[in-house]
């Protein structure tokens, strides 16, 4: 599915447990209640329940009564396993009927504003409404969500509540949905049109629709009459900036009449400069430099320190060229830009689950990440996923799991010698491979002919070429190996 139960931890309870247990049905086998139980940390009863729901609600889904579950006992397996596009519109629906989104939505688009008024559009009572604000607190703690006198309001400074619903609403939807309605999708795919002329991209399809709603977030905000500051001093530092009179000029006609202020369109074009895809043409990459090196944004100096921060613990000359070659400067300022104006955000668009993996495969990496950013937020900073991925390229800062692979096949030796070194590009990102001389000190055991078993040591019989079959049986041979040495 597009999004990860993890997503959606904070979110609400039943929608993260029912996509979690659909996450484990997924691989279209039979699963026992009993089993599913333990995987989600519930017990029996509680995940009767929620695959009841499931069922119920993919019957008002569907307008059918074709069943989700195939059913035996206390045995399960879900129907739709391999219709991908089928659980993600399920999904998505399952989101959208969802308490938490219905609550936020009303509040999102104006059309309620009291505990009183959420009660009534909502049919639930007041005492319910406040239980579910208080419990989305913390995924709305960019918003500062206050209730005072009855009043539901965020308290946030307005480009923060810009762009977190623009964050909010891709995280939630990846493209899938178009939650900003009334506004029409056509103008927003204009506008969006215009950007890519005046960066002169090309977005992909993805690309574009993330753009789209972050353009939808702003005109949404203008449309309810929520006004930006326009004499802060980045506007101030807007106005006498080339680039953006350029953007200013190209934009305004293309926007509607409620959005031609400098401000709105300022606001809009800073928010842009926190992603990397608009640094691809050389002049404009080199305006936008010499604007973040102005205040109030010294993003240039900024990344400058960390660069000398890096350079010096690093220690290691090689490797700090092997940094610098990576060309990873654009990357790391759009991200110091979007720390500087929105650093209570703290996750990316593709939350925090995006780190996960290589965060606890390379946890001295992940310690040394976070020294570098102990002033800029550590691990809780949205610089911490960026720098992470640039550094995890250097292989003098991570440390690779060894792998023991004993090869015994009929081939001829030359073959034999092609066949090692595939296996080791094949495996570099994640193992330092080594080929044993014996079967006793190895980890994996790759054969051609299998002559004999060892219960120890996991054999996979391969063909003369490896195809992809014999690389994903590896991978699922050394899933969760964690190397004998280091």
């Amino acid at each position: 599915m597009y999004i990860k139960a993890l997503e959606l931890q904070h979110y609400e309870k039943d929608i993260y447990f029912g996509v979690r247990l659909l996450e484990l049905l997924s691989d279209g086998k039979i699963h026992k209640k009993l089993d599913l139980a333990e995987e989600v940390g519930l017990d029996a009863r509680s995940v009767q329940r929620l695959l009841e729901e499931l069922s119920k609600n993919y019957c008002r889904f569907t307008e059918t009564e074709i069943p989700l579950f195939e059913k035996e006992g206390n045995n399960y397996r879900l129907l739709i396993a391999d219709q991908i596009m089928e659980q993600n519109q399920f999904l998505v629906d399952l989101i959208r009927h969802s308490l938490s989104y219905r609550l936020l939505h009303l509040l999102i688009a104006g059309k309620a504003r009291t505990i009183k008024e959420l009660s009534e559009r909502l049919f639930r009572s007041e005492s319910t409404i406040r239980r579910k604000l208080k419990g989305l607190y913390q995924e709305l703690a960019p918003l500062q969500l206050t209730i005072e006198r009855g009043e539901v309001f965020f308290q946030a400074p307005e480009p923060v509540v810009r762009m977190y619903l623009s964050v909010y609403y891709w995280r939630l939807f990846r493209g899938k949905d178009w939650p900003f309605a009334p506004l029409q999708h056509e103008l927003v795919e204009k506008i969006s049109h215009g950007i890519q002329r005046f960066f002169q991209v090309a977005l992909n399809p993805i690309k574009e629709q993330r753009l789209e709603y972050l353009v939808a977030a702003h005109l949404l905000r203008e449309v309810q009459h929520y006004s930006l500051e326009p004499n802060s001093i980045s506007q101030q530092t807007l106005a006498g900036d080339s680039l953006f009179k350029e953007f200013y000029q190209q934009l305004k006609p293309v926007m509607p009449a409620y959005f031609r202020t400098q401000a709105s369109l300022g606001n809009l074009f800073l928010n842009l400069l926190t992603r990397e895809e608009y640094y691809h043409v050389p002049d404009i990459t080199k305006k936008i430099h010499r604007l973040l090196a102005k205040k109030p944004f010294l993003v240039m100096a900024e990344i400058d320190e960390r660069y000398r921060i890096l350079e010096k613990k690093i220690n290691n000359h090689a490797a700090w060229e092997k940094f610098q070659a990576l060309q990873a400067e654009n990357y790391l300022i759009s991200g110091h830009l979007y720390h500087r104006l929105f650093p209570m955000i703290r996750f990316n668009i593709n939350g925090k689950a995006f780190w996960t993996k290589i965060t606890q495969q390379q946890p001295q990496l992940a310690a040394f990440v976070s020294t570098v950013l102990a002033d800029q937020g550590g691990t809780e900073s949205i610089l911490f996923g960026r720098y992470l991925s640039v550094l995890r390229r250097l292989p003098e800062l991570t440390i690779q799991p060894v792998v023991r692979i004993f090869l015994q096949t009929d081939l001829p030796e030359f073959e034999e010698t092609i066949l090692k070194d595939d296996l080791r590009r094949f495996l570099t990102n994640d193992f330092q491979v080594v080929f044993s001389a014996t079967l006793e000190n190895s980890d994996v055991c790759l054969t051609t002919n299998l002559l004999y078993e060892d219960e120890e040591v996991p054999t996979l019989a391969i063909t003369q070429e490896l195809r992809m079959t014999d690389y994903f049986a590896l991978l699922q041979l050394l899933e969760g190996f964690g190397g004998k040495s280091f």
